[in-house]
């Protein structure tokens, strides 16, 4: 406990140092949901991430002791745990990248909409300590359905004034590494040697590796080449869902902990990272789309936008998808609106309470 108690001034003084000694001092990262599935893995992930110098996990419970039992491990990074939304200030204290994995996973015939209700809620309790506590964090929301829950999440950023679409991303990482590994399987060479740029959202149905982009070459002849590979990323999570009886969540928490690591990279000014990430955009005419990003200081450096030329199934593919993902982004915006109603209503019902009472 003690350990914990001094986490947020040893954070401080090592910032300090590091800050006379080196550049790269963007380094601070903070996890909400630590306690989940996804959450534990990932943060083991970042703790043995030796650009990450300082993990604060937050969850309602059990964060406290995940942090203790994650304290022993040999590596140099600080690690304390928050629990409870008031000791949330205190867990994003000087946070420079916001990880948001919190949330229920989709279970088995659960529709977006009904994990839209469930999980919108961490977007709207979060957000608005995230603005106050540290507003210039870069934000990685995976909590699903990504294709809502970032708009969702900007909205009410930009209630705060806090909202700055270069550092809001929703985190597709897992898509391209599954596609990597297709693709690695196809080729017989090394996973981590693949690039494929995989864009659109995040549901079975926005998902779109575009593999004639390939690199190293994936030779595809025809849509039939293609739609089997597609098909499988698509797939991914029902499968290893209905075979494992639970939701993929290592590779989910290898994934992100990649996307932070280039969060990380960016921030320091090293490396010129490129990763696909669902952001607002102007590529398309979808308010929000997942194309690859150049990342740096100030979040997104460059939009890179969707690679051409595209062949004709994958342009088809792409028009088919656009009013899926326009639907889902509709929907976030819309529950966005409905908050802010119930805030005002509630503030106009608390001026009238004081007037009263007057």
């Amino acid at each position: 406990m003690l350990r914990n108690t001094g986490f947020i001034f040893k954070t401080c003084a090592s910032f300090s140092r590091k800050l006379s000694t080196t550049q790269a001092n963007k380094n601070r990262v903070c996890v909400i949901g630590a306690s989940g599935a996804i959450g534990q893995a990932l943060s083991l992930l970042l703790k043995r991430d030796t650009r990450v110098t300082a993990l604060s996990l937050y969850d309602i419970k059990k964060a406290v002791g995940i942090a203790l039992d994650m304290s022993d491990i040999d590596t140099n990074s600080l690690i304390g745990g928050h629990e409870e939304l008031e000791m949330l200030p205190k867990a994003l204290y000087c946070a420079d990248v916001v990880v948001i994995v919190a949330g229920q996973p989709r279970k088995k015939g659960m529709t977006d909409d009904e994990l839209l209700k469930k999980n919108a809620d961490v977007i709207i309790q979060t957000m608005p300590h995230i603005a106050e506590t540290c507003p210039k964090a870069l934000i990685a929301i995976v909590t699903s359905p990504v294709d809502s829950l970032v708009p969702l999440a900007a909205e009410v950023l930009k209630t705060k004034n806090a909202y700055d679409p270069n550092r809001l991303f929703g985190v597709t990482t897992h898509n391209a590494v599954r596609a990597r590994t297709y693709i690695s399987d196809v080729l017989q060479v090394d996973a981590s040697s693949v690039k494929v740029p995989v864009i659109g959202g995040n549901s079975k149905c926005t998902i779109l590796p575009i593999l004639t982009h390939t690199k190293p070459i994936l030779k595809i002849e025809d849509e039939d080449d293609a739609l089997p590979i597609i098909k499988k990323v698509r797939d991914a999570e029902e499968t290893v869902a209905k075979t494992k009886g639970a939701p993929p969540t290592l590779v989910m928490a290898h994934s992100v902990a990649k996307f932070t690591h280039s969060l990380i990279l960016g921030l320091a000014g090293l490396g010129d990272p490129v990763e696909c990430a669902y952001v607002e955009s102007t590529v398309t005419d979808c308010a929000f789309f997942a194309t690859p990003l150049k990342l740096g200081k100030n979040g997104i450096e460059k939009n890179l936008g969707i690679p051409s030329p595209l062949a004709k199934f994958e342009a088809e593919m792409l028009q088919e998808l656009m009013p899926e993902l326009k639907e889902s982004i509709k929907k976030g915006l819309e529950y966005a609106k409905k908050v802010d109603k119930g805030e005002n209503k509630r503030e106009k019902s608390e001026k009238s309470e004081k007037s009263e009472k007057k």
